[in-house]
């Protein structure tokens, strides 16, 4: 479904922003003054292009508030879900993804495929991940294995990181291709984040602190969390 003529060049413009970049405050105040003219013509897309605008200046709540307005005026946009969908993913919902998206819907649809697939691998649910893509959940199953690990404790290890990142309200993803892999002996999984190097630095120590809090160590011996800055400094 395309949007309608007014906001289809927003649309492209906000979308075609590398996930990575934060608006600043100028190029976010232009963008909001463009999304609040949508608005009194093409309400529900308008707050979904505001609800981007908002994730791509790391500001989760707003980014709700505005994906809740545009669902609420047309809750069967697919659009609009879609864009919601992409939001939530790039700051680790990935259980409220799981939730919005069937497996059935999003092998139809590349996009709501890519973002359920890196959902499911960030939360290692593997039930769901074999009828997507049953080579990369029988991988995560034979590196669990591999390690001597039990999935429900690796399970509970990924949350407690998912859910401190959550809490810090960052953008956030497991990265594919290169998670879930063993190297000498070990398993690791990566994931980028939104912030700089020291940020990452801070992150993991409070993890390491949370990790020891639940008598978690024997599962960091074994599956090592590695966080990559996507900013220089």
């Amino acid at each position: 479904m395309k949007a309608q003529p007014l906001t289809e060049k927003l649309l492209d413009e906000l979308t075609g922003f590398d996930q990575s970049v934060t608006l600043n405050e100028f190029t976010q105040r232009r963008y909001l003054l463009e999304c609040d003219k949508a608005i009194r013509v093409e309400p529900a897309e308008g707050y979904m292009c505001k609800g981007i605008v908002y994730a791509l200046s790391n500001n989760f709540d707003k980014m709700c508030e505005s994906f809740q307005r545009a669902r609420m005026l047309s809750p069967s946009d697919y659009l609009i879900k879609s864009n919601y969908i992409a939001s939530l993913g790039n700051y680790g919902r990935f259980e409220e993804l799981i939730g919005l998206v069937k497996p059935e819907e999003a092998i139809e649809n590349s996009n709501l495929l890519h973002a359920l697939f890196r959902a499911l691998i960030a939360t290692a649910e593997i039930e769901l991940l074999t009828q997507i893509n049953p080579k990369y959940a029988q991988r995560i199953k034979q590196a669990i294995a591999n390690q001597y690990l039990e999935l429900e404790t690796v399970k509970q290890y990924i949350f407690l990181f998912n859910n401190l990142m959550r809490q810090k309200k960052l953008r956030f993803a497991m990265i594919p291709s290169i998670s879930w892999l063993e190297d000498d002996g070990d398993l690791f999984v990566y994931y980028d984040f939104v912030g700089s190097a020291s940020e990452s630095m801070e992150l993991m120590d409070e993890f390491d602190n949370l990790v020891a809090e639940r008598g978690l160590k024997q599962v960091a011996r074994k599956l090592t969390i590695v966080l990559i800055p996507l900013r220089p400094c």
